[in-house]
Formats: C-alpha cells, sequence, structure tokens
C-alpha cells in the first residue's frame, strides 16, 4: 500500500475523536482573546500525542505554537488554526473545526511518514475582530516553517488567491466649546472638521485604484445642534489590493484629516488599529493542492483566479512563509444561523474530513519532492521581493 493511501487510513482513524473535539469547542463558543477553554482543549490534546506545546506566545493568553521532529534537517510544515467565535452568534464561521481538520492532517503524516520533517502547529486566537495573527507576525511568529497551511469550510472547494490589505483607525478631533447662537465665534467646531473630513475622503474616492475602498462611520454622538461641538470620533476603513498601495492612501488620508482641521481651526488624533495585509497567493501550491483535491473527489472544485474583496489576518502570515488557505465544500453560507445550525452535522464532519485528507497529500509532496518546495519557496520569494 502506497504511503498517500496510508495517509488516508490514518485520517480516517482520527476523525471521530476529532470531530469530538469539534463539537466540544462548537459546544463552548469564546470570542477573540477569549477562547481559554478551546485552547485548552487543543494544546493538552497535542500534548497527549507528543507535541512540545508553547502557550501564550505572541503575547497572546490564548495563542500556542506546538512541534514535533522526526529526525533532523527535514523541511518544517506549519499548520494555522482559529477557534473564536462570532459575538452573538456563536460558531457561524467554522473555526470549530479548523483546529481538528488540521490536527487530522498532522497526525497522519506523524504516524505515517519516515522521512525527516518538522510539524509546527499554531493556535491562532482571534481572527474575526483584532486580527491575532498580526501580533503573532508583530513578535516574529511563523518564520520558522518551510511552507504554511490553514483552513476553512466553504461553498466550494477552493484555495485563497487574494484579497485586500485593510488599514482601520479611530480619529478624535478636537475643538473649542461654545454657544451656537450666544458666541459662534468663540468655538471651533470638531463636528465641522469631520463632516469637512468625510467630504475630503468623498473627493479622494475618485482617485483611487480600481478595487480600492473607502468606508467611515460616526462613532461618538456630538450633542445637541445650539453648541459648537467639541470632540468628535470616528471610524475610518481602508482597503487595497495590496499593503504598498494602502499605505500610500493611509498618507492621502492623513493629509485629508490635516486639511479639515486647518480649514475649521481644531486638531485631531489617530488611533492606527492593526493593519491587515493582502494575501500573496502562490499558484505553485494551489495547482498542486487542486490536483489532489481532484483525485480525492473534493466536492464543488472551484480552482478560478479569484481576487475577494474581504481581508483576513491571514494575509499578513503569507508575507512571512509561503501559504495556502484550503476551503471544502460546506454548503452554507459563512456568518449565518444556518451555517452554525449544521455546525455538528455529517456534513460538517466531511469537510472536516476532507481538509485533513487534502492536507496530509499536500504536505507529504513538500517532504518527499524537494524539488516542488523549492519552487513553492521561490515563487514566495519573487512574489514578495515584487511587491516590496
Amino acid at each position: 500500500m502506497d504511503t498517500k493511501e496510508l495517509l488516508l487510513q490514518a485520517v480516517e482513524a482520527n476523525a471521530d475523536r476529532l470531530f469530538a473535539i469539534a463539537c466540544d469547542i462548537f459546544d463552548h463558543p469564546e470570542c477573540g482573546r477569549e477562547e481559554y477553554y478551546a485552547c485548552d482543549l487543543l494544546t493538552r490534546f497535542l500534548e497527549g500525542e507528543g507535541f512540545t506545546v508553547e502557550r501564550g506566545v505572541g503575547g497572546l493568553e490564548t495563542a500556542f505554537r506546538a512541534t514535533w521532529e522526526q529526525g533532523s534537517g527535514g523541511p518544517a510544515i506549519g499548520f494555522m488554526m482559529e477557534y473564536d467565535a462570532l459575538r452573538g452568534m456563536g460558531h457561524a464561521c467554522g473555526h470549530h473545526l479548523q483546529g481538528p481538520a488540521t490536527m487530522g492532517a498532522a497526525l497522519a503524516l506523524k504516524a505515517v511518514v519516515k522521512e525527516p520533517f518538522k510539524l509546527v502547529l499554531y493556535g491562532t486566537p482571534d481572527e474575526e475582530s483584532r486580527g491575532g495573527k498580526i501580533n503573532m507576525v508583530e513578535a516574529g511568529l511563523f518564520r520558522d516553517v518551510d511552507v504554511m497551511f490553514s483552513y476553512h469550510t466553504g461553498r466550494s472547494t477552493s484555495c485563497s488567491f487574494a484579497n485586500k490589505a485593510l488599514a482601520p483607525q479611530q480619529v478624535t478631533f478636537h475643538g473649542t466649546p461654545s454657544h451656537a447662537s450666544g458666541a459662534p465665534w468663540n468655538g471651533r467646531s470638531a463636528m465641522d472638521a469631520m463632516m469637512l473630513a468625510f467630504h475630503g475622503l468623498e473627493i479622494m474616492r475618485e482617485h483611487v485604484k480600481d478595487g480600492c475602498r473607502i468606508h467611515y462611520t460616526i462613532l461618538q454622538g456630538t450633542g445637541p445642534s445650539n453648541i459648537v461641538h467639541e470632540t468628535a470620533r470616528a471610524h475610518i476603513t481602508l482597503r487595497a489590493d495590496d499593503k504598498v498601495y494602502l499605505e500610500d492612501m493611509r498618507q492621502r488620508m492623513e493629509n485629508v484629516l490635516k486639511g479639515a482641521c486647518l480649514m475649521t481651526d481644531t486638531t485631531y488624533e489617530m488611533n492606527w488599529l492593526p493593519v491587515y495585509w493582502n494575501y500573496v497567493p502562490n499558484q505553485t501550491l494551489r495547482q498542486r493542492t487542486f490536483a489532489i483535491a481532484r483525485e480525492l473527489g473534493a466536492k464543488a472544485l472551484n480552482t478560478a483566479d479569484a481576487k475577494g474583496n474581504g481581508s483576513s489576518d491571514i494575509g499578513n502570515v503569507s508575507w512571512v512563509a509561503p501559504s495556502m488557505n484550503l476551503y471544502t465544500h460546506y454548503d452554507f453560507g459563512a456568518h449565518t444561523m444556518e451555517h452554525m445550525e449544521n455546525g455538528k452535522t455529517e456534513a460538517a464532519r466531511d469537510a472536516m474530513v476532507m481538509g485533513s485528507r487534502i492536507f496530509s497529500h499536500i504536505a507529504l509532496d513538500c517532504i518527499t519532492d524537494k524539488d516542488f518546495l523549492a519552487a513553492v519557496k521561490a515563487e514566495w520569494q519573487a512574489a514578495v521581493a515584487h511587491a516590496n
């Protein structure tokens, strides 16, 4: 029996107990940076399987790094897993399946493959709100692997091609209060500054590249109409196809804010929030993975090179290691009650198992085919160098 068939058998042998872990996480939903139950469940399981586990990596209490190595000098295969739930909904995005899907592949590789290699499994909290992987990248993590895999359920079986870089920020405008009728000449309106800034962003919107996005909203109500407003707070989000152009948009946005304050004799302060980088696709990885998925009979295979309009902290990881985000078919839209209501069904189990099966095979190719792994890394190095 060949190695890939043995991997499939090993995946299936562990599927029931791994799906039980997924259901346990599903039954104990925790939001970002509060995933203590899930983190403890996953790390205790990995320790029981012979992995060395470091908790609290990257300065995040619910993040971890688990490693296991066979021999020396072999490639390091990385897997990431999320386990945060949606606030007010629960596990309506399939994050309860991510750890079990990636661990299913890791356990199969550990049991079957005889060549030297290393497994590095990262627990990455808070994808849904504050981008935990951003903190982890800034702390120097993920650079210890030759290739990184992550998992999601999706309406089709596919691999991420590209998404948008995203920069959110909170802006507070400061003015001078006064009565709007009794002594308006004494006042300087923070509200005026914010409204001019919004207008400036609308003017800017016409002069950015196709596909860029500018969003804004008022965070803090500014009071009655008969006062000159002392404070106004806004949230502004910029998106671009790549992080280099995003930085150009950020600088132009600051000029808009400065101009608005100059016109109104006010000031502003900026609270920069974590920046999500765009995803760096790797066609070498994608095409081999598509071939494997086809051989394994994955449902609803979608090989299109489609750019996504969303943003994810997986993008930040893809700038420090060759990465691939795999989706396996689960016929319920993400962030919906229908998705959550089916989170413990056979459909969820099937999606998880297919993820483990595909990962085990593509990781095996990275371990045993040196030319393939070299091509993956060469494409990634060229893409990152070109973008910078």
